[in-house]
């Protein structure tokens, strides 16, 4: 999480190449939404299955990190991105289809305004937002946003299996009942990979996205590396994001902010990454 923001913050300095990154999670771990209540974990079914916690720079509500796909995309502001939220998220969802159609997938982005976002409880997946990318009616993929000096940060997961009762055990609810409920409206909204038939590898499926974006995008995606000052700012910003005065307040409105004097001079970069 530390690093997502490190690259949103580079990529508003002049000389930004966009930033494409696939990762998995080690140990596993739940993830919460920028803005989402503590309330809404359970941290002692978390420490108790041996969960790690970390609250995201984006929005959003909670998701277990287990047998996931993470992306992270950052792109600076002359990429030319819309401004609206929802239509932006469109526009990189051309990627994820076109990835996921690699895998013999097929997905649409449908747009479902006027439902509750409240009624998904803790769990992102089961949140309706303005623009979800789905399968066969299902929610397959949640992606989340956030801007910096006109920059954007979008990431998001794709479930391999279904993980879902260990994921709802680590939730706060009032009651047993509430949670059952809670995770049958889960599992009749969302769907894993394995549900959509893929059972491609996790090494198939970066290919897939490396793929996808390419075509989506017109644009040659190679590997490339930090910058030095990128480096300096990502272990900066770790104090930040394993603090719990970060993870526990959702009321702040900005992200972490350490001194960075050292972000001023960038490092020269590989030509694409």
């Amino acid at each position: 999480m530390a690093l997502d923001q490190a690259l949103l913050e580079s990529a508003g300095e002049e000389g930004f190449v966009p930033s494409l990154r696939f990762y998995r999670w080690e140990p596993p771990a739940l993830s919460l939404g920028r803005f989402q209540p503590i309330e809404e974990i359970d941290m002692e079914a978390c420490a108790a299955e041996g969960i790690e916690t970390v609250r995201r720079p984006t929005g959003g509500k909670s998701i277990l990190h287990l047998d996931d796909f993470t992306y992270s995309l950052v792109l600076p502001e002359e990429w030319g991105l819309p401004r609206s939220v929802e239509e932006a998220y469109v526009v990189i969802c051309a990627g994820i289809i076109a990835a996921l159609r690699h895998l013999g997938v097929e997905a649409v982005v449908q747009c479902r305004a006027g439902e509750d976002y409240r009624a998904s409880g803790g769990a992102c997946f089961a949140a309706v937002t303005r623009a979800d990318l789905v399968h066969a009616g299902r929610k397959l993929c949640g992606s989340a946003q956030v801007r910096r000096r006109g920059a954007v940060l979008q990431h998001g997961s794709l479930f391999l299996k279904d993980r879902s009762e260990t994921m709802f055990r680590l939730l706060a609810f009032r009651s047993h009942e509430e949670r059952q409920a809670a995770l049958e409206a889960y599992r009749s909204r969302c769907a894993t990979l394995e549900e959509a038939g893929c059972t491609a590898a996790w090494d198939e499926l970066g290919e897939a996205f490396r793929k996808g974006f390419a075509g989506a995008f017109e644009v040659d995606i190679m590997p490339g590396d930090l910058t030095s000052a990128e480096r300096e700012r990502w272990r900066q910003l770790e104090e930040a994001y394993r603090s719990p005065d970060w993870l526990k307040n959702a009321e702040a409105r900005s992200l972490p902010a350490l001194p960075h004097e050292r972000m001023k001079a960038a490092s020269p970069r590989s030509p694409a990454r």
